[in-house]
């Protein structure tokens, strides 16, 4: 009777131990879910910070030509790095008109614009404003 009450004893340890390694691994799982999830969306503000750095940059670079074209109107391109940023500027004269370029790249993100500027009583006025996207 002794043996019989010892083995059940051990079955209902073996059964505890079971259920704590399932729950032990059921806890874990659900951790590295979270864990891989928090570094997805982490991967992806960093990008949008990028993506936002890299637009104002672009922007940077346009205020920068607006005041080279004053002090010399026959500016056409430059480089300029703002903060962690690169940005090249490239401007075309044309019957009064400037069309600037502004290409930024922070780290991997690259975004350009395209705007295109009148002067009227030595005031810059945007005629056009454009993002542009891909290699054009």
């Amino acid at each position: 009777m002794a043996r019989e009450n010892q083995g059940a004893r051990h079955r209902e340890l073996g059964y505890i131990t079971l259920l704590i390694l399932v729950l032990f691994a059921t806890i874990s799982a659900y951790g590295l879910e979270m864990y891989v999830q928090a570094h997805g969306e982490n991967k992806i503000a960093r990008k949008e910070v990028s993506s936002r750095q890299a637009i104002y940059g672009a922007e940077g670079g346009l205020e920068w030509v607006k005041v080279k074209l004053k002090e010399d109107p026959s500016f056409s391109e430059g480089d300029l790095q703002i903060g962690d940023g690169y940005v090249h500027v490239r401007v075309i004269a044309d019957e009064g008109k400037y069309t600037l370029t502004s290409a930024a790249h922070y780290g991997q993100i690259k975004r350009k614009i395209r705007v295109t500027l009148l002067k009227v009583d030595e005031e810059w006025k945007i005629e056009k404003y454009q993002e542009i996207h891909g290699d054009e």
